[in-house]
């Protein structure tokens, strides 16, 4: 599977203005007010192109120029629409435009060209700037037509603006990925932890997203029968990257051999999630081992591995990989720090070695939970999370949607906090009696996803745009 770069969202533009104006006399095409409508709406389509693909037909005056501009956007193959009045405008434009693109999702912006007014507005400045009234005007006509838009407000200057726009001209790109994810669940849903369950056909029809099941045998045979020299040229990459090595030559090779092979099923199957049952007495009969040793190229290529076959984190994991340009971290809280106000979070299973704090070495060693009870002893890929700002989010399926609760925090530097596990010692911003009781009180589950960063601000637009509840702690 080859690494995609994160790609701005192509977005449809629509700035539209009045044939009326022209009709009266009051807006003559080549007069100024026309001239300065036209300047407005090019800057500000040259500081889109920072932030999106625009697909820009031009200001629309008429229900003809509409009915164009919505052909050339249905071609373009877009993933949302960003509406703008620069001035007033008659409902008939706005409707032509949107004929034929009600399934895209829609920002409606209260646009105004500057951030106050002179101490006098002549009639004509006040026409120009007058996108507002209409803006109120719409709002009313599509939402009882039954368009599902969101609005967002400010002036051509307000970088808090250009900043949710890119959060949610994102999060449109997003929602679109989403129609025909597939999800690989190796090899069932985990009945230990039925707060993982989702509903299989809901997730379908709400977001696009499919589960594929995957056999053991399936991924068991594809392992033995990894060529040797594979084998071998992941020794020498794992002992280029200076990782260390603390278990014997016969567990290394077999933790290879399962890391080469998820990365085959997953290409194959053209998976970009993989949820694996870990904890079931099948998976360590056929295997021998639970998968731990991670892949840097299953890494590379975006796809994410949770745990305990935990859907609704996995497709957590995947939405924030994109939005947040960063490989999520997969976790449960271990442990209650009162007097530091901390929680000790990690996981057993498979790590992207990428998320290790530089200052201390990746280090492969056996698996604590298994090394006693399976075949071989295992080979994990163990480390401390780096250290700095964090977003902790928890996600689940709450019957109806995709549910997220999500704080802040900071990953404490220092050495290992544990051994065995994957972890990080995160201080929180709220107090951890505060989280706890919030968490309960909505009902979550054991699993908080880790990404660097402050972000819970971030995914308000996020989480508004791909219709997933959000609760936000703090």
């Amino acid at each position: 599977m080859a690494a995609e770069a994160t790609k701005k969202a192509k977005i449809g533009i629509l700035f539209v203005t009045s044939g009326w104006f022209r009709e009266v006399g009051l807006q003559d095409p080549s007069g100024d007010t026309s001239a300065q409508v036209e300047a407005v709406a090019s800057k500000t389509v040259g500081r889109l192109k920072e932030i999106l693909q625009p697909v820009y037909p031009g200001v629309l005056y008429s229900v003809e120029e509409a009915r164009q501009a919505a052909a050339q956007i249905r071609q373009a193959d877009v993933d949302g629409l960003l509406l703008s009045p620069l001035m007033w405008c008659e409902d008939q434009i706005v409707r032509a435009v949107l004929e034929g693109l009600r399934e895209l999702p829609l920002l409606l912006w209260t646009f105004s060209p500057s951030a106050s007014l002179p101490d006098f507005v002549p009639f004509q400045s006040m026409i120009q700037g007058s996108g507002a009234v209409c803006t109120l005007q719409l709002s009313g006509m599509l939402r009882r037509e039954g368009y599902n838009y969101r609005s967002i407000v400010g002036h051509a200057g307000d970088e808090q603006l250009w900043r949710e726009l890119e959060n949610r001209t994102r999060a449109m790109a997003i929602a679109r990925s989403l129609r025909g994810l597939r999800v690989g669940v190796l090899p069932f849903p985990c009945d230990q932890m039925s707060t993982t369950y989702v509903d299989e056909f809901d997730l379908r029809a709400r977001y696009g997203v499919e589960l594929r099941y995957l056999e053991l045998e399936r991924v068991r045979k594809t392992a033995q029968e990894i060529p040797k020299g594979e084998i071998t040229a992941m020794r020498r990459e794992i002992e280029a990257s200076g990782q260390k090595i603390n278990v014997d030559e016969r567990n290394l090779s077999e933790g290879i051999k399962y890391a080469l092979a998820m990365e085959r099923v997953v290409e194959e199957d053209k998976l970009q999630v993989l949820a694996m049952n870990d904890v079931i007495e099948e998976m360590h009969a056929s295997f021998g081992l639970r998968p731990c040793l991670n892949n840097p190229r299953l890494s590379a290529s975006g796809a994410v591995v949770s745990m305990e076959a935990d859907v609704a984190a996995a497709v957590c994991m995947y939405i924030l990989r994109q939005y947040c340009d960063q490989s999520p971290f997969y976790t449960e809280t271990f442990n209650v720090d009162y007097r530091t106000n901390a929680l000790l979070l990690g996981h057993a299973g498979y790590h992207d070695t990428g998320n290790a704090d530089p200052d201390f070495p990746v280090a492969i060693v056996p698996d604590v939970e298994y090394e006693n009870s399976d075949r071989f002893s295992g080979a994990v890929s163990f480390f401390k999370f780096r250290s700095g700002a964090v977003t902790v989010v928890n996600s689940v399926w709450d019957g109806e949607k995709l549910k997220w609760v999500a704080a802040e925090g900071e990953s404490l530097p220092g050495p290992a906090k544990m051994d065995g596990n994957c972890h990080l010692y995160c201080r929180l911003d709220v107090p951890v009696k505060e989280f706890f009781r919030q968490s309960v009180d909505s009902g979550v589950s054991q699993h908080w996803i880790v990404v660097s960063g402050k972000h819970a601000h971030r995914l308000t637009a996020l989480c508004e745009q791909l219709d997933i509840r959000l609760v936000n702690i703090g």
